[in-house]
């Protein structure tokens, strides 16, 4: 599983190679390329990078504090495709249960407003 601030760099990297190979890519560009909500330095950035070579998201051929040599690993690919299906998903869901939720509202309003109605006129009805 990945935090956040790994989830932001692996998307960068497969959008920046997405012909599959390998990119040589400044640190700086990679920093600067995070929301504002995630800020890191060189090091962190380094160590991310291994935790994503180590956990085989990512390969990298070359790397220093400045640059970085690699490329994107099919599973890396494919976790931020899901990712990016799952976040389809629940924005989905999201609309939809806010439309569900408001013809509920509407129906449950009807039906009373109906029901109070019918009520009154069988009253003066059968009086």
């Amino acid at each position: 599983m990945l935090d956040l601030r790994s989830k932001e760099i692996l998307k960068f990297l497969v959008d920046e190679c997405n012909d599959g190979a390998y990119k040589i890519i400044d640190a700086e560009e990679i920093i600067d390329s995070l929301p504002q909500n995630i800020r890191i330095d060189s090091e962190n950035l380094t160590q991310t990078i291994k935790y994503l070579e180590n956990r085989e998201y990512i390969s990298v051929k070359y790397a220093d504090n400045q640059q970085f040599c690699l490329t994107p690993l099919p599973f890396g690919r494919q976790f931020v495709e899901t990712e990016e299906i799952q976040n389809d998903k629940q924005k989905n869901f999201s609309k939809l249960s806010t439309k569900i939720c408001f013809f509920v509202f509407i129906f449950a309003f009807l039906g009373s407003f109906l029901g109070i109605l019918f009520f009154n006129l069988c009253e003066n009805f059968f009086v």
